[in-house]
């Protein structure tokens, strides 16, 4: 398992090391309800608390830079997509979607022990 402490830089605090952007069009438009990008954490609606998930791909993004990760984004998902011609495996396939997932399952267990 991945010590994510160890990995990124999870004290990272909203309105300084990343912004959000509350009841915006974008994750509608891309179907989903959180979509990271950059700094930037644009939610459908309002915010009751921050998603684990979107909050490990910033600090993905902190770590790596905007470059590397859509890089890292476009090269996994052409992959992908080859493989298994399937656009939602071949996205939920992508390394950083893998770990994000892996590093909100961490959490869960934790706080069930």
């Amino acid at each position: 398992m991945i010590d994510f402490k160890k990995t990124y830089n999870l004290e990272l605090k909203a309105g300084i090391d990343f912004n959000l952007k509350e009841n915006h069009w974008l994750p509608n438009k891309m179907g989903t309800d959180f979509f990271v990008f950059g700094k930037t954490m644009y939610c459908r609606g309002g915010m009751q608390k921050l998603p684990n998930h979107e909050f490990l791909h910033i600090a993905q993004f902190r770590k790596y830079g905007t470059f590397l990760v859509i890089l890292h984004y476009l090269f996994y998902l052409s992959k992908n997509l080859i493989i298994y011609r399937n656009f939602k495996k071949s996205f939920t396939g992508i390394p950083f979607e893998v770990e994000a997932r892996s590093y909100e399952e961490s959490l869960k267990l934790a706080e069930s022990e």
